[in-house]
C-alpha cells in the first residue's frame, strides 16, 4: 500500500548549475519562501556532456545549493527553477535539480 503524504512533508533539493548563471539561481532562490539556502562556490565534476575542473584544459566551475523546508515552499522553488530552466541560456549553461525526501532532522 502506498503512503500517504503527511501535511508538512519535507524536501532538499539540490540545485547544481555551471557559475555563468549562479547569480540568476540565487536570484531564484532568494525571491521564493524557502527559508534559507546553503551555496557551494567552485564546485567541480564530470557530465556526460562536459568536464569543469577549473583550468586551462578543462575550464568552467559550478555552484552548489541546498535548500530544506517543508514542501509546500519547495514546491514554489522547482517551479521557478523549471521556468528558468526553460531558458536558452540556461539550457546551454548547465541546471540540475534533484529534490529528495528528508527522513529526519536533528
Amino acid at each position: 500500500m502506498p503512503r500517504q503524504r503527511e501535511a508538512n512533508e519535507v524536501k532538499l533539493v539540490w540545485i547544481l548549475c555551471n557559475e555563468s548563471i549562479a547569480e540568476e539561481v540565487r536570484a531564484v532562490l532568494d525571491e521564493t519562501p524557502v527559508n534559507g539556502y546553503t551555496v557551494w562556490q567552485n564546485v567541480l565534476g564530470v557530465s556526460p556532456r562536459e568536464a569543469h575542473w577549473g583550468d586551462a584544459v578543462w575550464p568552467g566551475k559550478n555552484w552548489a545549493f541546498m535548500a530544506v523546508d517543508e514542501e509546500e515552499r519547495t514546491g514554489r522553488l522547482i517551479g521557478l527553477l523549471k521556468e528558468l530552466k526553460g531558458e536558452d541560456h540556461v539550457r546551454r549553461a548547465g541546471l540540475k535539480v534533484f529534490v529528495q525526501e528528508v527522513q529526519e532532522t536533528l
